[in-house]
């Protein structure tokens, strides 16, 4: 994705329509799924961990301390993990940045 300019609001639409298109009988159109969705946005990125790092500098999503080392530095490759183990969040990517979701 290097190289992408990051909308928060184009890529929630974007995900709204492959939504549409994937589950029709779910969705209206994608600004249902948009509004109905919007709440669950954490943060956007390059990557899976850039919108991880979005969403903790921005309050969504609070960094457990047990993921900072003695020299302060966060293990994102852990909290990454943890993240995909615990299924309570999902990542979609589309052609403006890779959403961070909340499904809890």
């Amino acid at each position: 994705m290097a190289g992408v300019v990051l909308s928060k609001r184009s890529a929630l639409m974007w995900a709204g329509k492959e939504a549409v298109n994937t589950y029709p009988c779910n969705w209206e159109d994608d600004f249902q799924w948009y509004f109905g969705n919007v709440d669950r946005y954490l943060g956007i990125g390059q990557t899976q961990v850039d919108a991880v790092m979005y969403a903790a500098r921005h309050g969504n999503f609070p960094v457990d301390p047990k993921y900072v080392g003695d020299d302060g530095k966060t293990d994102w490759s852990n909290v990454l993990s943890d993240i995909h183990h615990g299924c309570m969040s999902e990542f979609i990517e589309t052609p403006y940045g890779v959403l961070f979701m909340d499904q809890g």
